[in-house]
């Protein structure tokens, strides 16, 4: 294929897909199952071919893609780009999906010719659902890379992130991932409840403290992935499992599905700033109607038997599935929200899952004792949790905007 000459070092391909009809709150559900793998296979056949816009990079160093996808994103994606053009590892190569934006985005990708680090560029011709979009960009990652790290286009990665993150990958190749800390929408780290004083785990040790809600280390993006995880032409991101399976958590569920065959590494130090805006997903629909929250019975059940007790699992999605509903009643209550209730009742009946009035009210029962007591459940995080450390490489120690 030629390149463009304006592109210089970027390689762009154009992905032609069926459009996809999908309703606001589904935007990161599963996408049916027999057109996903041919979005993958067709853009991991292409990736194959683009290559070569990898032939000048040559070090020693483990190969590191950095992926984003972005729609939309001229806000923040030159921050973006320029956080990963500033890193310190020597064997970089950024890919970058546009979801067939419609700002300056392709504009401000086309700035970053003979950049640094190499940027391997390609562009929807129609804009995917978010989670075929994360597939279609993981699928363009070189197949030289031994990592990568999906950095969303309102992100940005610190100078010395993926240099920390691999001193303790490279240690043991069973370690599949390799965490951080970042601090979420409420100001407090992600990951500060690990124990200092160790940077491995076993997989199934942080998967059953995970399932417990001891900690939050392993939600979301923010991890350098062993590219053996990928297994092409399956999709990384996502269940296939339609109406009733994942809703939004689908970098989660691949991380606890990762921790099931492998260890896990985590450095303890804020190595991303993650970015809440009024136009992200998160604020526009995750946290309005508490979709994070609609996941977690689907993780426990799928991933309790891995490292629960049978009494254990069935303790601690009591426990959560009581706190789900009386977080509902107050949606619908207090807040008024009949449309975000009606929702998360209707996905749990179509989940085997039916709330019923006796539900909420055993539900209620136990408020008044968890209140006396502290707890925020049986089981979970403490309800004390440790003061946010100062923010990192430069960040103000206010939660993200």
């Amino acid at each position: 294929m030629t390149v463009p000459a304006e592109y210089h070092s970027i390689a762009v391909l154009q992905i032609r897909a069926r459009p996809r009809r999908t309703k606001v709150v589904d935007a990161g559900s599963a996408v049916a199952p027999r057109f996903l793998p041919w979005l993958v296979a067709l853009v991991s056949s292409a990736a194959r071919r683009h290559n070569k816009v990898m032939a000048n990079i040559s070090s020693d160093a483990p190969l590191v893609a950095i992926v984003t996808p972005v729609f939309n994103g001229a806000a923040f994606l030159r921050e973006t780009m320029d956080s990963v053009q500033a890193i310190s590892h020597p064997n970089l190569v950024h890919v970058v999906l546009d979801n067939a934006s419609t700002d300056a985005t392709p504009d401000i990708i086309r700035a970053y010719a003979n950049a640094r680090v190499p940027v391997l560029a390609a562009r929807n011709t129609s804009t995917l659902s978010m989670l075929a979009n994360w597939n279609a960009a993981v699928a363009l990652i070189p197949e030289t890379a031994q990592y990568f790290w999906l950095l969303c286009a309102d992100d940005t990665l610190a100078p010395h992130a993926i240099s920390c993150a691999l001193k303790i990958a490279e240690t043991d190749r069973r370690i599949l991932l390799v965490g951080c800390q970042w601090r979420a929408y409420n100001g407090q780290i992600v990951g500060h409840e690990l124990p200092r004083a160790k940077s491995i785990f076993e997989g199934k040790e942080i998967l059953r403290s995970y399932l417990r809600r001891e900690h939050a280390a392993l939600a979301g993006p923010h991890m350098l992935v062993r590219r053996c995880l990928l297994n092409p032409p399956l999709p990384y991101y996502g269940d296939g499992g339609g109406a009733g399976g994942i809703v939004v958590s689908f970098d989660t569920e691949a991380n606890l599905r990762a921790c099931v065959r492998g260890l896990f590494g985590f450095v303890h130090d804020e190595l991303v700033h993650w970015r809440q805006h009024p136009g992200s997903a998160t604020s526009m629909s995750s946290l309005k109607m508490r979709l994070f929250d609609a996941d977690w019975p689907l993780l426990l059940d799928r991933y309790a038997a891995h490292a629960l007790g049978h009494a254990e699992y069935l303790d601690c999605r009591k426990s959560f599935r009581r706190r789900l509903l009386r977080r509902l009643l107050l949606v619908r209550l207090k807040d008024g929200d009949k449309t975000t209730f009606d929702w998360h009742v209707n996905l749990m009946r179509s989940r085997d899952d039916a709330a019923r009035w006796r539900d909420f009210a055993d539900a209620l029962a136990e408020w008044p004792l968890l209140w006396l007591t502290g707890q925020r459940a049986r089981v979970g995080r403490p309800a004390a949790r440790v003061a946010a450390a100062p923010a990192a490489h430069g960040r103000p120690s206010a939660p993200p905007s």
